[in-house]
């Protein structure tokens, strides 16, 4: 009598599994449709072999009953007979080298085989019964050809093994664990009921590592962002990076939401991730409708990833400008209506980029490094685009200037209006890469202040500019002090006091050779910090200059609160001089500050009518300022031509 009753649990659980997948609609691409099918095969095996077992010990001996047990047998070994090359097909797409399958004849030649023999010496049994009978008394017996299903079976085994061995590298541990832990319970399930054939376990053993794989590696929040509904960060760079590694060609189609912050703000948190979620569905019913099967990532702060495997740059571009027509239109949602600030980009790999590096960077910067425009950016029209290259290499481009001593630091004479000369400068800093050249300010240090490489620049900006004053008469040269900006990681650093204050004496440089600006933006990022930083500084007697003013919201309470007693006004609020309402605000500005006690320097000044306007103030009364800096009186020079243009001038 068989032990029908693994079969039943095997039932059970399968069941089970199948109905969480169907209520989760977890059959979104290639690998999850496989494994759906892997399930509903093993659901069909199941049935045949608990169907067969339960005629062979409760039902009568008739014609009838040996018809059904046959056939329910027959079910068993046709679906049981594939499970393997379909676990297989399974390892293949979830490690990511389905690719190599598809190209690799001799592996389809194979496969096709193994699966063929199997088929074929079950056909032939209903003619020649030698893989399995059922005899008159309605009982099984197995036939000398059920030898060919075990071999077939012993060759899928090793096939796994050897996939699992040769792409080892590209297999995180624990799933490799799991891939062969589940070839074991399988292989196991199989050798127990060739054993022993009254214990009907082999289905059991498949069910178990059903569940196991659904508990360990399927884990549905382990994959998908609930909030979305897409797969996660993770799971994305695990996919590309494996991909890189065997050489997988693969479209991706980078989605940026510029405005997801303003749209959060607009939204509330609830109703910004039912946006995010509808985005998702709207992604994915667009895929659909033009037959392109990417999967759907979201790698967060508004950005997602539609990856495939890479065989169809066509559909992947027509996919995209059908999303990018999508998002150009309003989004309705509740009772809001969203306007999405979007740009898409598609990357082809290896044909336009070799590495994932690369492509990382690629996903993070180009929404800044490439010109917006309303189109699908195609990456392979820019990537040979020197601008496009700058910006795309500048964190290297930062590392190699720190590395080889590219950085260099200017300075820019700013003149008196009282004293008609030039009596102080502002350090500059510049880089000259060996492949790009010049390389802006504006472009370089916001990204030193997000990587963080801003600390180490400000540091050799601090002993650059300290050791340029020790080592200059600057009272031969007219000069009272040089401005030094401090960045806004600098303005919060625990110790900035101290690296300060130990290079002025190291170098015997007096504190009031030395005046530092910051900006309104570095004083609001951690105002208690900065606060205490720029009091201490200020009582071992280096002034402050506040930089910038007229930018942004003009923050009055700064100017109030901070010991400073300079303030610089931005370019952007000088170039609007023509304006007559304009002039008549910039006038009240200067009163108003100078009324404050603040020493007043016009910055960005670059032709003779907007220098002699500001001349024409006087110093001496309150809509006065006292110093002027800019192009018109001489550009940033570096130090040794810095030193002979004061020599000329101010002698």
């Amino acid at each position: 009598m068989t032990n029908i009753y693994y079969d039943i649990c095997a039932l059970a659980i399968l069941m089970l599994f199948m109905g969480s997948v169907l209520a989760r609609k977890q059959m979104y691409g290639r690998t999850n449709y496989i494994m759906f099918v892997m399930m509903a095969v093993s659901i069909l095996a199941t049935i045949g072999d608990l169907g067969g077992a339960m005629i062979e010990d409760f039902a009568s001996a008739t014609r009838l009953s040996r018809t059904f047990c046959y056939v329910l047998n027959f079910l068993y070994f046709l679906m049981h007979n594939i499970i393997m090359p379909i676990y297989i097909l399974y390892i293949y797409s979830s490690i990511d080298i389905w690719h190599l399958f598809i190209k690799k004849k001799a592996l389809k030649v194979l496969w096709w085989a193994v699966v063929g023999v199997d088929a074929l010496a079950l056909f032939l049994n209903g003619f020649l019964l030698d893989v399995y009978r059922i005899t008159p008394d309605v009982k099984y017996q197995r036939g000398p050809w059920i030898a060919v299903f075990y071999i077939c079976a012993a060759i899928h085994a090793v096939w796994v093994f050897v996939i699992l061995a040769k792409y080892r590298k590209i297999i995180n541990k624990d799933k490799m664990m799991v891939l062969i832990f589940i070839a074991f319970l399988l292989m196991g399930g199989v050798i127990v009921q060739f054993i022993i054939p009254g214990m009907a376990i082999e289905m059991f053993s498949i069910a178990l590592a059903f569940m196991f794989f659904m508990v360990v590696v399927r884990r549905e929040e382990a994959q998908v962002d609930p909030i979305t509904g897409a797969i996660k960060y993770n799971e994305g760079v695990e996919r590309v990076s494996k991909n890189f590694v065997s050489r997988k060609p693969s479209n991706v189609v980078f989605i940026k939401i510029r405005n997801h912050k303003n749209i959060l703000m607009y939204l509330g948190q609830d109703n910004y991730n039912e946006f995010l979620h509808s985005i998702t569905d709207n992604l994915r019913r667009i895929c659909k409708d033009t037959g392109w099967r990417p999967d759907v990532y979201y790698l967060e702060n508004g950005l997602y990833s539609l990856l495939d495997e890479g065989n169809s740059y066509e559909l992947a571009k027509e996919t995209a400008d059908r999303i990018n027509e999508y998002l150009s239109s309003e989004i309705e949602l509740n009772e809001f209506k969203v306007i999405v600030n979007k740009v898409l980009c598609i990357v082809r790999y290896p044909e336009d980029i070799n590495d994932f590096a690369t492509l990382s960077t690629i996903g993070g910067t180009f929404h800044r490094n490439m010109n917006a425009q309303d189109d699908v950016i195609i990456y392979s029209d820019y990537h040979e685009d020197k601008d496009y290259k700058l910006k795309n290499d500048i964190e290297e481009i930062i590392a190699r200037g720190l590395r080889n001593n590219n950085f260099e630091m200017y300075y820019q004479p700013i003149y008196s209006t009282r004293r008609k000369k030039f009596v102080c400068a502002e350090a500059l800093l510049r880089l000259k890469d060996e492949e790009y050249g010049f390389v802006s300010p504006g472009l370089f240090l916001p990204i030193a202040e997000i990587n963080g490489s801003i600390h180490e620049i400000g540091d050799y900006v601090t002993n650059s500019v300290i050791e340029f004053i020790a080592s200059t008469d600057m009272k031969g040269l007219g000069l009272d002090y040089i401005d030094m900006n401090l960045s806004a990681a600098q303005c919060i650093e625990v110790d900035l006091v101290d690296k300060i204050i130990t290079k002025l004496e190291d170098c015997n440089v007096p504190t009031s050779m030395l005046r530092l600006e910051i900006t309104e933006t570095a004083a609001d990022i951690n105002p208690e910090i900065v606060d205490e930083n720029v009091r201490k500084l200020q009582e071992f007697g280096i002034r402050f200059s506040l930089d910038d003013y007229g930018t942004g919201y003009s923050n009055i309470k700064r100017v109030t609160s901070l010991p400073i007693d300079q303030v610089k006004l931005d370019k952007n609020f000088v170039d609007m001089i023509d304006d007559p309402m304009m002039w008549i605000v910039i006038q009240d500005t200067i009163k108003m500050l100078k009324e404050m006690g603040q020493e007043i320097i016009v910055e960005g000044v670059e032709d003779e009518h907007v220098a002699k306007k500001f001349m024409d103030l006087r110093a001496d009364l309150l809509q006065g300022c006292e110093l002027i800096q800019g192009f018109y009186f001489c550009k940033p020079l570096p130090a040794d031509e810095f030193i002979k243009f004061m020599k000329e001038h101010n002698n």
